[in-house]
């Protein structure tokens, strides 16, 4: 699917904000249409020198924004990938995605993977131990593993072969097979008497003969954690974050405060499980049903430890049958009961209740009743929705022309001749929920790139008080690593210090930075969850 204009916009201003003007201004000429090196260089010529539109496409391609193959004449075109540039919005939630499941390490080597696009193993530890001394080098090792066979992590292809200047790579192996030499190697002591400048040499390397893995580069798998961030997408529905009857329900059922949470921890894990049965997926975006049985959860709550029986989990598949709007089914009686989760569908909801959340905020509670109305009914006229919603004409019109001027109801005009004279033509009213979507994309997208170059702007009026703030930091860390001082004393020190380079006007905007930060990122990090929602629901191609 093509990219519009916001969404290009946001490409171009993402990568702008990691690797500046210049590879940012490749970028956009090769969004706006694919080419050969030589016609890029001539699209640029007189803006940028050859020399720097080469080293911008290499960084291009090391990070995955951009993709090269041979043409029908055997000319090497470069494409970007607009889809691969958004995944470095969600690069944030990807690494707590990493530290919540696998803990530290797993967030350090992604954050090094995200940082640097691809690395072997031996140099992600390498970067990992020089930046954190205290980090061991058996629990980065086993992080990366179970990173890798919960295929977070994917190996690179190695090239194959070379066809008219145009790198061909392997396509048969596994890509997510670890490199047994690595995986056995013990950690290596560095003799102090060593040269200090030449191990310094050594770690700027990326990496050297002397590595087993050589050659061997692993990226981040950005389909999986994207399927991560769907399946809690989805779970975030069932448990409450749409489908509000479901809490209803949970915290009435009993009609005490600690059943209803005991009702919502259960529904909230076995809501988990379901997912969980099909964590690693072939394709991690796929849009199949997921089908698990109750054998199938008891198994997996055993493994988890967690504290569910058997009638727990046959309260909580109950409950996401009855209140999850057809999301979760009852398909059989074997093993106990058999329930399918339908992904299609459990997408389509959200994008409805997102498209919804925008129609409550605009206008009012009538409008709401009014696309319901026409989505059940399909095409109404303006006669038969003033009658079934219940309003007036007035009423009826107006909300009708507001829907249809923000994009979310369109209308049909059907004439009695074939002329389509006013006078012999009226509008049959209707909701097209893809068409709606799509421009909800483009409205989100360019949501995402104001939040970005809004984030730009509080760093540039604050760079000055940043660049206090990294001054002072070390300070304040030597005086509390110190072992001469009490507490008392070491607490009198930093509030010295603090007020020396940073007064209390100073302290204050800083803190209001801080505060203004987190929430540009929230609202980012949430703009992206829709955006997947969004993008998803267009793939499947529900009408």
């Amino acid at each position: 699917m093509g990219g519009g204009k916001y969404e290009t916009q946001m490409c171009v201003i993402i990568v702008e904000d990691i690797f500046g003007k210049i590879v940012s201004k490749v970028l956009e000429t090769l969004l706006n249409e694919s080419c050969q090196l030589a016609t890029l260089v001539y699209k640029l010529k007189g803006q940028i020198k050859t020399v720097l539109i080469k080293k911008s496409l290499s960084t291009l391609i090391n990070f995955g924004f951009v993709t090269f193959s041979l043409d029908t004449n055997n000319r090497t075109t470069y494409v970007a990938d607009s889809e691969h540039i958004q995944y470095m919005i969600s690069a944030p939630r990807a690494c707590l995605i990493a530290k919540t499941l696998y803990g530290p390490s797993a967030e350090s080597i992604c954050i090094e993977l995200i940082s640097q696009g691809r690395l072997t193993i031996s140099e992600t530890i390498r970067r990992i131990k020089a930046t954190d001394e205290t980090a061991e080098f058996s629990n980065i090792k086993h992080s990366f593993e179970e990173l890798v066979k919960s295929n977070f992590l994917i190996r690179v292809p190695a090239v194959e072969s070379e066809i008219h200047g145009c790198p061909q790579f392997i396509t048969s192996f596994d890509p997510f097979a670890l490199p047994t030499a690595i995986m056995e190697k013990k950690e290596e002591k560095v003799d102090e008497s060593t040269d200090t400048a030449s191990t310094s040499r050594k770690r700027k390397a990326d990496s050297t003969p002397s590595d087993a893995d050589a050659g061997q580069y692993w990226k981040i798998n950005w389909s999986r954690f994207n399927g991560y961030l769907r399946d809690e997408l989805i779970i975030d529905y069932l448990i409450g974050g749409g489908s509000t009857a479901t809490m209803t329900h949970m915290n009435h059922k009993k009609g005490e405060e600690e059943d209803g949470d005991r009702t919502q921890y259960i529904t909230q894990n076995v809501a988990h499980l379901m997912f969980k049965m099909n964590e690693v997926r072939a394709k991690p975006l796929s849009m199949d049903s997921i089908t698990v049985s109750i054998t199938d959860l008891q198994r997996l709550v055993r493994e988890n430890e967690l504290n569910l029986s058997k009638p727990d989990i046959e309260f909580a598949c109950q409950i996401l049958v009855d209140e999850s709007d057809g999301i979760v089914r009852k398909v059989g009686e074997s093993n106990g009961g058999l329930y399918t989760v339908d992904i299609r569908h459990a997408i389509r909801q959200i994008c409805r209740h997102h498209c919804e959340s925008l129609i409550r905020e605009q206008f009012e509670g009538r409008a709401i009743r009014v696309m319901r109305l026409l989505e059940n009914r399909h095409f109404l006229d303006e006669e038969q929705v003033e009658k079934l919603s219940m309003m007036s004409g007035k009423e009826a019109r107006e909300m009708l022309y507001a829907l249809v001027e923000e994009g979310y109801v369109f209308n049909k005009p059907v004439g009695r001749s074939n002329d389509f004279q006013p006078a012999r033509t009226f509008y049959l009213y209707y909701v097209d929920l893809p068409r709606t979507v799509r421009g909800l994309v483009e409205y989100t997208c360019k949501l995402v790139r104001n939040l970005v170059i809004r984030q730009r702007h509080e760093r540039t009026e604050n760079k000055q008080l940043l660049d206090k703030d990294a001054n002072v930091q070390p300070i304040i860390e030597n005086i509390r690593a110190s072992d001469q001082l009490d507490d008392a004393s070491k607490l009198a020190q930093i509030a010295e210090v603090e007020e020396m380079y940073l007064p209390g006007p100073d302290r204050a905007q800083l803190a209001r930075f801080r505060k203004a930060q987190a929430t540009l990122l929230a609202a980012q990090d949430q703009s992206i969850r829709v955006l997947l929602a969004f993008k998803l629901f267009l793939a499947s191609g529900q009408s």
